[in-house]
């Protein structure tokens, strides 16, 4: 018997396990074996159409519709803070004291004063009516009358100018009590009792923003500005947001800016919101939703009917040699888990599932989809 040498052995079975090889992927890989592949399944969905309600969703932020930045309006001590940082305030209620005794002793000199100027004008009042009897009895000259009004006159006058003085010092010490001039929810402070305000600081005393009413600042795309301005035109237009609780919360379109940008191609928008519970707040970033009346004769589909290529989206239809071919769709929007498009007409059939196994000119099997299957 003859013995094989290792080396030879290994080739021979190097040769056999290669030829074993090329004839299993040869057969796999022959005509007999591809239509031994079944065709794809497939269901179909009728395209539809319905009025259905435009529902536009976007980002934005919520905003204050009223901030204040209360400032002294004198230069002077701060002597009390009457609120503590973070409060909500109503309108007219005190925040600050200010040290008023400068402008207490000027309305006390202006005070004075007018009853100085009073006393004079009295007399010269007293004087005049005397002056007039006086003068009928040809006692005192014309010249000497004449004095009598002049004085009478100038003293008026500075009665008039005394009661200025009043209220300009009078005013001055209003300054001194500093009331919240909106409702709303007060921010940092800047000042402290013993602090000096001053007219001119670059810092507030204080911020308030009002939050109540509330508002919200969005853009939308230059496309769905006309739909906004017809709703707008038979209805408020209703704008929705979600408050601390999660919880949707309508508003009010309440401002379309009057020019699209060229740049971004965007319109910006104003709601206005009610926020009695202060659950909505000022600077937050939300999702947006405006109803926008509605889309008559929406032409829509299954969101699933509709893909992606890199020409855009299409769908699928069958022939009558049930192969696949595509038609290109604009998809406009996916509401209510419907996919709203053009490019297709009602009563059309197109692909449902199935849809991203398939290329085109593939030959298909459709079954009819029944609920709680999937293909």
């Amino acid at each position: 018997m003859t013995i094989l040498k290792p080396g030879r052995f290994i080739i021979i079975t190097s040769a056999l396990v290669c030829t074993a090889a090329f004839w299993y992927f040869s057969l796999r890989t022959s005509p007999a074996a591809e239509k031994s592949t079944p065709a794809p399944l497939v269901s179909l969905v009728t395209v539809k159409s319905t009025d259905l309600p435009l529902t536009l969703t976007t980002q934005g932020h919520l905003i204050s519709l009223n901030q204040v930045d209360v400032r002294a309006q004198i230069t002077s001590a701060v002597t009390q803070v009457v609120f503590h940082e973070g409060d909500f305030v109503k309108k007219g209620q005190l925040l600050f004291t200010l040290d008023d005794a400068q402008q207490q002793a000027a309305l006390h000199h202006a005070l004075s004063q007018l009853a100085v100027m009073q006393a004079q004008l009295n007399k010269a009042n007293h004087d005049l009516v005397r002056g007039k009897s006086l003068i009928k009895q040809n006692y005192i000259s014309s010249s000497d009358w004449d004095t009598l009004v002049s004085t009478q006159q100038q003293y008026s006058a500075q009665v008039l100018a005394a009661q200025d003085d009043i209220r300009t010092a009078q005013a001055q010490l209003s300054y001194t009590r500093i009331y919240a001039p909106v409702s709303g929810k007060t921010g940092a402070l800047n000042v402290h009792q013993g602090s000096l305000a001053q007219p001119g600081s670059t810092l507030p005393l204080v911020s308030i923003n009002e939050f109540d009413p509330i508002g919200a600042e969005f853009t939308l795309p230059e496309q769905n500005l006309n739909a906004v301005i017809v709703a707008q035109s038979h209805a408020p237009v209703k704008v929705w947001v979600n408050n601390a609780n999660g919880q949707r919360i309508a508003g009010t379109l309440n401002f379309i800016d009057n020019s699209v940008s060229t740049s971004s191609g965007t319109v910006n928008f104003k709601a206005r919101f009610e926020n009695a519970d202060n659950l909505l707040w000022p600077g937050l970033y939300q999702e947006i939703t405006v109803d926008a009346g509605i889309t008559p004769n929406a032409v829509v589909l299954p969101p699933q009917s509709v893909q992606d290529g890199p020409d855009g989206h299409f769908v699928y239809v069958i022939d009558k040699q049930n192969r696949a071919s595509t038609v290109p769709v604009t998809l406009l929007r996916i509401q209510q888990q419907m996919a709203v498009v053009e490019g297709v007409t009602p009563g059309m059939q197109v692909v449902n599932e199935g849809a991203r196994m398939l290329r085109p000119g593939m030959s298909v099997s459709i079954v009819t989809h029944r609920a709680g299957q999937s293909l």
